[in-house]
């Protein structure tokens, strides 16, 4: 009998150790459960940045392309200007001399004054000041 008590000890204290095994496997399930949730919602949570982070962008993108719109038509006023510029320029420089003559008139230049400034014959220097006064 004394095998068989023995026998049933074994059986008894193998039966404890599986319970034992057997708590700590399903405390370590639990555990690796609530950090798989952790990492799910920490996963959620990079998900949304990241969808958040390519909305962005793409206003980003669009934002530069009405940008290189608004370029482009900047280059373009210029270069329009750039080619008037040069039109002025090449026009009768009597028409210039006219333009420079009404522009000291606005500043408050006299008849004696643009006579002198711009080598006109009085008659002349009265016609534009008398023009270019009565519409400033």
């Amino acid at each position: 009998m004394e095998i068989s008590h023995f026998i049933y000890v074994v059986f008894v204290v193998a039966i404890l150790l599986l319970i034992g095994a057997f708590a700590v496997l399903v405390k370590r399930i639990a555990l690796l459960k609530e950090q798989n949730e952790q990492q799910q919602k920490q996963l959620m949570s990079l998900e949304e940045q990241l969808l958040a982070n390519q909305q962005e962008l793409q206003e980003v993108r669009v934002g530069s392309i009405g940008m290189g719109d608004k370029i482009k038509a900047l280059v373009s006023a210029v270069k329009q200007t750039v080619s008037q510029q040069e039109q002025l320029a090449s026009q009768d420089p009597q028409s210039r001399l006219y333009q420079q003559a009404a522009k000291l008139v606005a500043s408050g230049y006299s008849v004696e004054d643009l006579m002198h400034e711009c080598d006109m014959p009085k008659a002349e220097a009265e016609l534009i000041y008398n023009l270019h006064k009565q519409s400033s």
